[in-house]
Order: structure tokens, then sequence, then C-alpha cells
């Protein structure tokens, strides 16, 4: 067997098992999901997290209103200089 026919079998293997573990992934990604949703659902719920939300917002509104941001330009899912 050629060094060719083993680069083809090696790559064979590894799609292969690329394939299982997007195939496992894809499978258990709702479950996991749901389970960070809730999490975040429970936190969020509190007083102390609406209470450090509105004060984060606060502040963030009060930058902008200074002129201490910047605009955002996004290309391709990422942020660029605008």
């Amino acid at each position: 067997m050629g060094n060719d026919s083993k680069g083809e079998i090696m790559n064979m293997v590894t799609n292969k098992d690329n394939e299982r573990t997007l195939i496992k992934i894809a499978e258990e990604a709702p479950l996991v999901i749901a389970a960070d949703n809730e999490q975040w659902e429970a936190l969020m719920a509190s007083d102390e997290a609406q209470t450090l939300l509105n004060k984060m917002a606060g502040e963030a509104l009060s930058e902008h209103q200074t002129g201490k941001t910047k605009t955002m330009g996004f290309s391709h899912g990422r942020i660029v200089p605008s």
C-alpha cells in the first residue's frame, strides 16, 4: 500500500470520526441549550440580578451620552472598525 492510499484511508477514518462527533453534538445540543437557558432564567429572575443589570444599563447609557462609545461595524459575523 503506497503512502497516497494510507493518507486516503486516514482521511476517511478522520472524516467518519468527525461525522460521528458532529452527530453526537447535534443530538445533545438541544438538551444542553435548554439546561443553560433554565440556569440563565433562574439567575436573571433574582432581584439582585435585575438591580445589577439596571446599573450596567445606566452606566452604558451614560457613557454613550458623553461620547465615550464607538460605533461598531460587523462583517461576516465579526466586529470590524467602522
